[in-house]
């Protein structure tokens, strides 16, 4: 089964090269939030298929005035695990949350634009190493770099082929299924994407699955349907940023409902 939060990745030097670069200091004193092995595991003995398995478990750390810290991660993408860390934080009521540390790399006392650096230079190198692996026939990185395509609404046609060549592999896949689905939502192919949908969350209804299956009904215009599906990912224990997400556009659905109602 393809798990795309989890993708071993061999290019640690040169991520922390270029954190250094930018003035940041690699990251030596992990914490007890989590280990270096934990985020990085990638033995050049092992197989390629082994290696490349699954999506880095990518997390990140907040903090707030008070010196509380928020971890968060698992997650498949950079600036996701970074979101998480500071809707954490921002959940507690607490004051001045802030990003501390994105994977292995600390960003406490960096501006804005040098933290958006240090996430841009670990979601390239990921990339660039899904996209290696796929192309020697890894269908985990396959699946991940489609999926990754699919959430920025870029390169729909590419990420389109690898979620196929992923589900040649495992046509029953959930992981690989929701994909795909979520790259037919984005190409505005609803119908279609509907019925990959169902077939997911009869499989594995996480939350994330049935937000998928909620934004696809909203787009078709099915409000009722898609309300449903958000409260009932709300229940299934949806992440902060998924759920401020989520919480946001029911509201939206509560006011468009009000409206309609005058």
């Amino acid at each position: 089964m393809f798990d795309r939060r989890l993708f071993h990745i061999q290019s640690m030097r040169a991520v922390m090269a270029v954190g250094l670069l930018l003035g940041v200091s690699a990251c030596g004193d992990t914490s007890s939030n989590w280990e270096p092995q934990d985020m990085f595991a990638a033995p050049t003995e092992q197989k390629l298929d082994d290696r490349y398995r699954a999506m880095i478990d990518f997390k990140a750390l907040a903090r707030d005035d008070a010196g509380k810290e928020y971890a968060a991660g698992p997650t498949a993408t950079v600036i996701g695990a970074v979101e998480d860390a500071v809707a954490m934080c921002n959940q507690a009521n607490a004051q001045g949350c802030k990003a501390v540390r994105v994977g292995l790399t600390w960003v406490d006392g960096l501006d804005q634009a040098a933290i958006e650096s240090v996430i841009t230079s670990y979601r390239d190198t990921m990339t660039a190493e899904a996209y290696q692996a796929a192309g020697q026939g890894n269908m985990g990185a396959a699946n991940w770099l489609a999926y990754h395509y699919a959430v920025r609404g870029e390169n729909l046609q590419e990420a389109e082929r690898l979620a196929k060549q992923a589900l040649q592999v495992a046509p029953d896949d959930p992981g690989a299924l929701d994909t795909y689905g979520l790259i037919l939502y984005r190409q505005g192919r609803y119908a279609e994407a509907e019925e990959i949908f169902i077939r997911v969350n009869k499989a594995m209804p996480t939350a994330e699955h049935i937000a998928h299956f909620a934004d696809n009904a909203l787009a078709m215009g099915k409000t009722e349907m898609a309300r449903a599906a958000y409260q009932r990912a709300l229940q299934a224990g949806a992440g902060p940023v998924l759920s401020q997400t989520i919480q946001k556009r029911l509201l939206a659905l509560d006011l468009q409902d009000g409206a309609n109602s005058k």
